[in-house]
């Protein structure tokens, strides 16, 4: 499938003993490698002790993954058979750096490693045994088309008068994937976390229902099904569980603190082996996606034999930065029990800058970057960390007019884009006649193909045989549509060579989106970029899986050597990154924590990860703006002054741990110097 960085293991496989390992396969020595890690680090990768399973609490910039990569290293050196070792990560691309690390030091030996996201691996699993999941002939898709899918029952149900008031399609998937991911049962769900009215929860479970009626008569699986029904089918038939829990001897577990209840029962289910999770409670900040905080604080209570350990010696930042992120956490009610300390050493004291308004803060923001750059610094060396998209257009403002190159990380993925979805639809539709989305959406991309026309030809599909090819049907209600019944032929004749099929569909499709798009040549650039990200597929579905279930970024996409830019990143998706200077925009009362989040314990303790996260991000300089024309705050006498609450993260932060600094008047506009002479004007 591909959607592994590996050759799969034979799933149903007898697990063998363990082996020595040679290394002279790869053209390497038979001595094993050996990884310089510190103290901290080598206690928890060369751990022997008596306890089965181990926590390892890593702090911020504290060599998580070098850790990780020491501890398979010390286990093939121990005789572990590399393929017997299952890596759990969270994105495809952490898998993709980890094993072409340990490939670096190993040679061949590591592409015997499993590899790869929770979904990606149970689905690797189920697509072995689809019977023992009920899964056979069922196509993964994504957010979109589930919420497409969604909104036409909505639409189906609802009588007109009810549609307004009634939530949208995205909020309901949205319960019903947080419903799904913390194992309760929607209207459980629905009566504990919503306010929703008895009537309109009971519609909403009605509409919930019929939706998931609809994905088994069309045979799909969103992205949430894939470890629901996974977890299902490894607790409700024990010998399945015990051959899949039989494969691994030791599962190592990455970004441990952002793991759901349901991924929390495959740690449980796969606990005979050795687990190894790796993860930072200070950094668990997707609660909206169902992380749950209790899995890393509860670890050794849920399991038996189970102890922790802490890497707390920081190689990112100095300690000043250190300093203010571990005051932070020792001002929290819950015990982080960590205190990082900066192996650089010290250096300059983060700097908390207050403005009297959003467009004096990204003004000042906007100067000191671009005298930084004209001193001689990079515009790579500079992070800004904002809250969301929508809190940094003003400072994205400043940096167009003043010219200062940059990219946005947190934004839309190369998958979301209109163009992009329908080449996958095309690929979709030639792999499954039962596609309903996929179908539609494919022949409305020709011109005088509407929902009708497109409604009527899918309703034949779904009722072919599946021996049967879809083709057929499009030979008599198409007959005089070559164009396209060529396209579902070239994708099926080219099924086995992704990069082919993707690059010859677009070509393809490009005679009927040529026409319904502008700056068609970009947009085609982005299909050939799709057409690249295929190459090292051996099949077009695990191309599209993969890829449905964990879309990339156009930056992250485009290897390309990028013209040097400033790096503009939501906190959300900043984990894992740093940069030598860092901006941490609008740390101001009503955003940290942030509004809709006051009266709710742990939601406000999520909201104190989040700014710990954001303040970790830092190498060498850290400085914190924060702007008061929000109606939230306001001034008085040079400090913040704020009725929304008084859970204000840094309403008591000791003043010597930053240089403060008040901007009293608004930047760009003369500074007020010398206009103050005016003041006395009558």
């Amino acid at each position: 499938m591909g959607a592994l960085y590996r050759h799969s293991p034979p799933i149903l496989a007898p697990v063998l003993p363990p082996s020595p390992v040679r290394f002279a396969q790869s053209g390497r020595s038979g001595m094993m490698p050996t990884m310089k890690l510190n103290s901290e680090q080598e206690t928890a990768a060369h751990y022997q002790g008596q306890a089965q399973h181990l926590l390892v609490l890593a702090g911020a910039g504290t060599g998580k993954t070098r850790t990780i990569i020491g501890r398979i290293l010390f286990l093939i050196k121990q005789g572990v058979p590399a393929e017997r070792v299952l890596m759990l990560t969270f994105t495809r691309r952490a898998a993709k750096e980890m094993l072409l690390r340990l490939n670096n030091e190993v040679g061949k030996v590591a592409q015997s490693i499993t590899a790869g996201t929770f979904h990606h691996f149970c689905l690797q699993v189920m697509r072995r045994v689809p019977k023992a999941f009920a899964v056979e002939d069922r196509t993964v898709i994504d957010r979109d088309d589930a919420q497409s899918l969604l909104q036409l029952i909505r639409g189906e149900r609802l009588k007109k008068g009810e549609k307004r008031d009634f939530p949208k399609a995205p909020t309901i998937l949205n319960y019903i994937s947080y419903a799904k991911n913390c194992c309760l049962q929607l209207d459980d769900y629905l009566a504990q976390f919503t306010e929703l009215d008895t009537g309109t929860m009971e519609r909403l479970v009605e509409i919930a229902n019929l939706y998931e009626q609809r994905k088994h008569e069309r045979r799909y699986l969103d992205y949430d099904d894939i470890l629901h029904l996974f977890v299902q089918g490894i607790e409700t038939n024990s010998k399945l569980r015990e051959r899949i829990a039989g494969l691994y001897q030791h599962v190592l577990v990455d970004e441990m603190q952002d793991t759901n209840p349901l991924q929390w029962r495959i740690l449980n289910a796969l606990s005979n082996a050795n687990l190894f999770c790796v993860g930072d409670d200070a950094q668990s900040i997707y609660a909206f996606r169902g992380a749950d905080f209790r899995n890393v604080h509860e670890f050794e209570a849920r399991l038996s034999n189970a102890t922790t350990l802490k890497l707390q010696e920081n190689y990112r930042s100095t300690q000043e930065i250190l300093d203010i992120a571990n005051w932070l956490l020792q001002e929290s009610t819950i015990s982080y029990d960590k205190e990082l300390h900066a192996h650089r050493g010290r250096g300059l004291k983060p700097q908390l800058l207050d403005f009297e308004s959003k467009f004096d803060e990204a003004e000042w923001i906007a100067t000191d970057l671009q005298e930084r750059h004209e001193a001689g610094a990079a515009w790579s060396d500079h992070m800004i960390l904002v809250r969301s998209a929508w809190s940094a257009k003003t400072l994205e403002g400043a940096l167009i007019e003043r010219q200062i190159p940059y990219k946005f990380v947190g934004g839309t993925s190369l998958l979301e884009a209109a163009h992009v979805k329908d080449l996958l639809s095309l690929c979709r539709a030639a792999i499954s006649a039962y596609d309903e989305l996929a179908w539609i959406r494919y022949l409305k991309c020709w011109p005088k193909i509407g929902d009708a026309t497109a409604a009527k030809i899918v309703q034949q599909l779904i009722e072919l045989d599946p021996a049967d090819n879809p083709l057929q049907v499009l030979d008599s209600a198409l007959a005089k549509r070559e164009d396209i019944r060529q396209g579902i032929a070239l994708i099926q004749q080219y099924r086995a060579e992704p990069q082919t099929a993707l690059k010859l569909g677009a070509e393809h499709l490009s005679k009927a989106l040529a026409l319904r798009y502008d700056r068609w040549d970009s947009r085609l650039a982005d299909l050939r970029l799709l057409s690249d990200l295929a190459l090292r597929y051996k099949d077009l579905l695990g191309f599209v899986e993969a890829y449905t279930l964990d879309p990339v970024s156009n930056s992250e996409a485009e290897k390309t050597d990028q013209e040097d830019c400033l790096t503009l990143i939501t906190v959300h998706s900043a984990k894992g990154t740093e940069a030598p200077v860092c901006y941490c925009l609008g740390v101001q009362p009503g955003m940290y924590p942030h509004m809709r989040s006051l009266g709710d314990k742990e939601a406000e303790e999520e909201e104190r990860r989040i700014l710990y996260v954001a303040l970790t991000r830092a190498q060498n300089e850290l400085l914190i703006t924060r702007s008061g024309d929000d109606n939230r705050t306001q001034f008085h006498g040079g400090s913040f002054v704020h009725g929304a609450s008084s859970s204000y993260f840094l309403e008591y932060l000791p003043i010597e741990l930053v240089e403060f600094k008040h901007f009293g008047y608004h930047l760009g506009h003369g500074g007020g110097s010398v206009l103050d002479e005016l003041l006395d004007f009558e």
